[in-house]
């Protein structure tokens, strides 16, 4: 019991950590994208320019005790039929899995999405990985000198950056839906994500065009 307290306790600390503004994780989510591609052991860059998708998930975090969880946020872009990138979204990240699991770790992580399909169910506003989309997973690692593609077939590619010990699976169950309520704060109007991809001149926010500026730069060919 007094294990679970401590963990309870600092799940949410974790939680309060995410009470920044929502152009100040914007901007987060943007840096720790780059962070994450150009680091010495950073994602391949011909896997990141043929991205259909990229969602990126700053301090997501995995918990339990026997009954593990896991709960993020993170932003996405989807790449556009004449290769631009859309205005980016907010997405939640939850799921769990059953098991012996002891520990809590917060990750940062990038979903490469690499098929049109894949793309689809993203935006479909409930994405089970695993169940609607396969996936496959590759750790960054500051004492690795590579990193492990485990399925080239993979419609989804993720990649994670971790702190701490967790004994689990990253991906096992995950749940990515869409979220409303911070898109709406972002953009100030309740607009469809579906919306969101195709819109034009939808916002000249700082934050958002550095989103673009980023996302433009590591992924131009």
């Amino acid at each position: 019991m007094k294990r679970l307290l401590i963990v309870f306790l600092l799940v949410f600390g974790v939680a309060n950590s995410f009470a920044d503004s929502i152009e100040e994780r914007v901007l987060v989510a943007g840096n720790i994208m780059k962070k994450l591609i150009i680091s010495k052991n950073g994602i391949p860059m011909e896997i990141i320019k043929e991205a259909q998708a990229i969602v990126v998930m700053p301090d997501s975090v995995k918990f339990g005790f026997f009954i593990g969880g896991k709960y993020g946020e993170g932003l996405a872009t989807v790449r556009k039929q004449d290769g631009s990138w859309s205005y980016p979204f907010f997405i939640k990240l939850s799921g769990g899995s059953l098991g012996l699991q002891i520990g809590l770790e917060k990750t940062n992580s990038i979903l490469v999405f690499r098929t049109k399909d894949s793309v689809g169910e993203l935006l479909s506003g409930k994405l089970k990985v695993g169940a609607n989309a396969s996936a496959s997973v590759g750790y960054i690692s500051a004492n690795s000198d590579k990193i492990d593609e485990t399925n080239m077939s993979a419609e989804i590619f993720a990649y994670s950056q971790s702190s701490g010990l967790f004994a689990g699976a990253v991906l096992d169950g995950v749940i990515i839906s869409n979220d409303d309520k911070k898109n709406k704060t972002l953009y100030g109007k309740s607009i469809d994500v579906k919306d969101i991809i195709i819109a034009e001149n939808l916002s000249d926010t700082y934050s958002v065009q550095e989103f673009f500026r980023i996302v433009n730069y590591l992924t131009k060919k």
